[in-house]
């Protein structure tokens, strides 16, 4: 199995929306279908802190070869700004299998407004 992708995000205001497309292929590039499978996307301060730290942690059940992890203002707009690390991860509609689809580092920079609404 190869190793996850590792893919640095462009910096993003705290407070503000943001998506990650990410869609899934096979070994010969085609889409895959993955529904059923669960998309947990976690976000921490360091790789080494426990899931129980993250954070941010967003879960999604997959519906086809496509997903978006979706980050909403009220997500972010608490967080300190930093350079932080996240991970998607896929696990299997029985939870025997998962595997690391993608990791980096994203920077939430701070804004001048801080309202959200």
């Amino acid at each position: 199995m190869p190793l996850p992708t590792s893919t640095d995000l462009p910096p993003i205001l705290r407070g503000d929306s943001f998506t990650i497309p990410v869609a899934f292929t096979d070994a010969n590039d085609q889409p895959a279908d993955l529904s059923g499978w669960t998309l947990i996307f976690t976000l921490k301060f360091h790789r080494m802190q426990p899931d129980s730290e993250a954070v941010l942690q967003k879960r999604q059940i997959i519906a086809g070869s496509e997903a978006i992890v979706i980050v909403t203002p009220t997500d972010t707009n608490e967080l300190t700004p930093y350079r932080y690390e996240y991970d998607i991860q896929l696990s299997t509609p029985d939870g025997t299998g998962v595997r690391t689809f993608m990791m980096g580092t994203i920077t939430l920079t701070s804004g001048v407004t801080h309202a959200i609404s």
